[in-house]
C-alpha cells in the first residue's frame, strides 16, 4: 500500500474517533440535562416517584369543599369524601353512623392529621379504587370498606376489605379481594361473601372471626342477607369543585 493511501486511511480513521467522540458527548449532555429536570420525592414514596414541583420543596395542600356523600348503607349510615381535589386526586373517605353519632375515618388511624401535600394530592383514595361492587349486609356494630395497599416503588397494589367489629375489636381482619368489576363483595357480621358475575350459583366465603386466608364455597341458594345496602359501589360527583385550594410552602 502506498505512502498516500495510507495517510487517507489514517485521517478516515481520525474523523470517524472524533464523530464518535462527538456523539458521545451529546448524548451525555443530554442525559444530564433531562435527569436534572425530574424531581423525585425519597421517603416512603420510594425513590425516583415524580414529586411534581419542578425541584422545589414539596407544598402541603389545604383545600375546601363541599363534602360529599359516596355511599350510602341506609337513612343513618353512608361514607364521605372530604377534603378532595376531585373524584379522582386526594381527600379522605370517614364512615358516618348519625344515630351512634360515629365518624371514623376509613383508613389508617391518624392518617388525616397529616396536612395533604402536592403529592397525596396527585393520588387516588384508596376506598374508591376498588373497581367491583360492595355490598354492604352487616350491622351497625360493623365497620368495613375497601381499602389497599400502594407499591410506588414498583406500581402494584393489593386490594383489601377492612373489617372492624365496635364491640369486639378481637374480629377485626382484612381480606384480601380482586379489584376486578366482576366481583361482588358482601359484607356481614360472620363473613365476606365474594361472587364472580359469570359464576352466580356460588359464593366464596370467608369466615369471620379469620383463622386463613382460605375460604370455602356455598352454595348461593344456601345464603340469605337480612339487610341489603342501598348502594352497591362507590360513587364520585365530579362536578363538585373545591371553594378554594391553598398551597402552603414548607
Amino acid at each position: 500500500m502506498s505512502d498516500e493511501k495510507k495517510s487517507e486511511g489514517t485521517e478516515l480513521g481520525l474523523k470517524i474517533l472524533m464523530i464518535i467522540a462527538v456523539v458521545i458527548f451529546v448524548i451525555w449532555v443530554l442525559w444530564n440535562v433531562v435527569v436534572s429536570m425530574i424531581p423525585t420525592v425519597g421517603g416512603s414514596f420510594g425513590a425516583g416517584f415524580p414529586g411534581g414541583s419542578g425541584g422545589r420543596a414539596i407544598r402541603d395542600v389545604e383545600i375546601d369543599v363541599e363534602p360529599q356523600v359516596v355511599y350510602r348503607i341506609d337513612d343513618h349510615r353512608f361514607f364521605t369524601l372530604e377534603q378532595y381535589l376531585d373524584c379522582n386526586n386526594g381527600g379522605f373517605v370517614y364512615y358516618n353512623d348519625t344515630n351512634k353519632k360515629i365518624k371514623v375515618l376509613a383508613g389508617n388511624e391518624g392518617a388525616d392529621k397529616r396536612p395533604q401535600n402536592e403529592v397525596t394530592t396527585m393520588q387516588e383514595n384508596d376506598v374508591l379504587a376498588l373497581n367491583g361492587k360492595f355490598v354492604y349486609a352487616a350491622s351497625d356494630n360493623v365497620i368495613a370498606y375497601p381499602t389497599r395497599d400502594v407499591s410506588y416503588k414498583y406500581g402494584n397494589s393489593t386490594h383489601y376489605i377492612a373489617y372492624k367489629n365496635i364491640s369486639e375489636p378481637s374480629r377485626n381482619a382484612k381480606f384480601e379481594v380482586s379489584p376486578s368489576s366482576s366481583r361482588t363483595n358482601i359484607v356481614t357480621d360472620d363473613a365476606i361473601y365474594v361472587q364472580v358475575s359469570n359464576a352466580t350459583v356460588n359464593y366464596k366465603k370467608y369466615p369471620i372471626p379469620k383463622k386463613t386466608d382460605n375460604y370455602e364455597w356455598i352454595n348461593a341458594s344456601d345464603v340469605h342477607f337480612n339487610r341489603v345496602s342501598k348502594d352497591d359501589q362507590f360513587h364520585c360527583d365530579n362536578t363538585i369543585k373545591p371553594r378554594r385550594v391553598k398551597y402552603i410552602s414548607n
